[in-house]
């Protein structure tokens, strides 16, 4: 009641709305993930026959790092607001870990082994196109949870050794065609031993962190489009041996 003896009318509750883009890009939503992914998985798609027809080879090698740089980001955006800080940090980390490893073994040879980048994966700095440490970050985290997630590893050690053992499957199907479409190409045209070694014991130190993570992680983003890739680089790998244009 006021002063004069009038009741005050109660206003009616505001029911704050959540912004389209929040619920469009809501980590925790299966069905955006389950969108998003798709999308990739075509886009990969009509890249892999891209990559299979001659004619539009040189197109679809010109769009490569843009891709592999707009699809990261978007993949790594979101897992990064559902798992929070410390992978964000720990995503840093790796990449200028494993971004270094890369420009001394570009300059050196000392540990992959005598290798060039081409000018395919886009602007080189000390040798090394900055893709390739960002890539390094979401293949390693891809089947680090992949393995954690799917596979329910829990003990770190072991599940570190497994993702390792993924990456360097991973790499062991894209080195050929790296060669190929000149991402990379070795002295000698021989892949060494080491590079595999290499690539197990980088895999092996960036993955066993994760395992500590406090908050357990439930998005299927960053796997799933890691094993778009990996599926693309298998049927892309088998469609130009069929064609006579890559060995296994």
């Amino acid at each position: 009641m006021d002063f004069i003896g009038n009741e005050k009318k109660a206003e009616p509750k505001k029911i704050k709305k959540a912004p389209l883009f929040s619920k469009l890009f809501d980590a925790g939503s299966q069905k955006m993930e389950s969108l998003l992914l798709v999308i990739l998985g075509i886009i990969f798609f009509v890249g892999l026959w891209g990559h299979l027809l001659p004619i539009t080879r040189s197109l679809m090698l010109l769009f490569t790092p843009y891709l592999l740089l707009v699809g990261g980001l978007v993949v790594f955006a979101l897992t990064v607001r559902e798992q929070g800080k410390a992978l964000f940090f720990w995503a840093l980390l790796t990449f200028v870990i494993t971004f270094a490893l890369e420009a001394i073994g570009v300059a050196t040879g000392a540990i992959f082994g005598d290798y060039r980048y081409g000018p395919v994966l886009g602007t080189h700095i000390f040798g090394v196109p900055p893709i390739i440490g960002f890539n390094w970050v979401l293949v390693v985290l891809g089947f680090s949870r992949l393995v954690r997630g799917t596979f329910r590893i829990r003990y770190a050690p072991i599940g570190a050794l497994l993702t390792a053992l993924l990456c360097v499957l991973f790499d062991y199907i894209l080195e050929p065609l790296a060669i190929r479409l000149d991402y990379w190409t070795w002295t000698g045209g021989d892949i060494p031993l080491k590079n595999y070694a290499s690539w197990f014991l980088i895999s092996l130190g960036a993955a066993l962190p994760t395992w500590f993570f406090k908050k357990e992680p439930t998005s299927l983003l960053v796997q799933g489009y890691i094993l778009i890739q990996a599926v693309f680089f298998i049927l892309l790998r088998v469609g130009l041996a069929l064609g006579g244009l890559i060995l296994f």
